[in-house]
C-alpha cells in the first residue's frame, strides 16, 4: 500500500452515491484500472474536471486493499470538442467502450493508450470525419492485438490482383478463390488498410477517404470484428 502516480484517459465513469464517482482509467504502464474519486461530483471538487469521460490527466492515487483512491488530479487535455458535436461524441463513446470491454485489467496497454490519445486529438480538432477516425482506430487496434491478417487470399496467400472480402467468414480472397457472397474491395480501401498497417502513432490518421470508400471500410471492419472479436457493443449498435 502507498501512493502512486498514474497518467491516462478516462474511458468510463460511474456515479457512486450523492457526491462520489468511480472511473475506469486506461493508464500508461498499467493498463485498465478502476479508481475511486470521493467527492468528485461536487461543484467545488478539485477532482471534478479531471475525472470526466474522455479526459487525459495525471492522478496521484492511494493504493488500499485491492483498490485505488484518487487524492490529487491534474487535467492535461479535456478533449472538450468531443462533447460539443454529436458525431464526435458518439464515435468517442464507441472507442472508449471498445477499449474498456476488450483490454484486460492490470495489463500494460501503452500502444492502445497512444492510439486512443491521437484518435481523440484528431477528432477534437475536426481534421478528419469522426467515422473515419473510428475505422482507422479499429484497424490499428486489431493489428496491435494480432487479430488482423494481411490483406491477402485466405486460401493461397496471393495479394496481387483483385481482392475480395466475405463478411460471413471474415476473410479476404483472391479472384480464383472468391466466395459467392464476397465483395470486391475498392482500391482506395486496400490502400487505406496498407497505410494504417504500415504507419505508427499520429501518422496513421494522415489520409482521407470518399464517402463510398469509407462506407465499404466500415462494412468490412464491422464484419471482421464480429467474427474475430465476437464483441457486441451497445454504443456501436445505438449509433450505427
Amino acid at each position: 500500500m502507498g501512493t502512486e502516480k498514474l497518467r491516462g484517459i478516462v474511458i468510463r465513469e460511474q456515479v457512486k452515491g450523492e457526491s462520489n464517482k468511480q472511473i475506469v482509467l486506461l493508464a500508461k504502464g498499467v493498463g485498465r484500472v478502476v479508481l475511486s474519486a470521493r467527492g468528485a461530483r461536487n461543484a467545488k471538487s478539485r477532482l471534478l474536471a479531471a475525472t470526466q469521460l474522455f479526459c487525459y490527466a495525471d492522478f496521484v492515487v492511494f493504493e488500499g486493499s485491492g483498490f485505488y483512491s484518487i487524492t490529487q488530479a491534474e487535467l492535461l487535455n479535456s478533449f472538450y470538442g468531443l462533447r460539443m458535436d454529436i458525431d464526435k461524441f458518439s464515435e468517442a463513446m464507441y472507442l472508449t467502450e471498445l477499449v474498456d470491454r476488450s483490454c484486460p485489467a492490470g495489463m500494460e496497454q501503452d500502444e492502445v493508450l497512444e492510439l486512443l490519445y491521437y484518435a481523440f486529438l484528431v477528432m477534437d480538432k475536426g481534421t478528419l470525419p469522426p467515422k473515419l477516425i473510428s475505422r482507422i482506430f479499429e484497424l490499428k487496434f486489431l493489428q496491435i492485438n494480432g487479430l488482423f491478417a494481411p490483406e491477402e487470399c485466405n486460401i493461397c496467400g496471393k495479394s496481387e490482383g483483385n481482392l475480395y472480402f466475405d463478411g460471413r467468414t471474415g476473410a479476404f480472397y483472391c479472384a480464383a478463390h472468391r466466395t459467392q457472397n464476397s465483395i470486391l474491395v475498392y482500391d482506395a480501401v486496400r490502400k487505406a488498410f496498407a497505410y494504417v498497417l504500415e504507419k505508427e502513432g499520429k501518422a496513421v490518421f494522415g489520409f482521407n477517404l470518399s464517402d463510398e470508400a469509407l462506407e465499404q471500410m466500415t462494412v468490412i471492419l464491422q464484419n471482421y470484428m464480429d467474427i474475430h472479436m465476437d464483441l457486441r457493443l451497445k454504443t456501436r449498435d445505438f449509433f450505427a
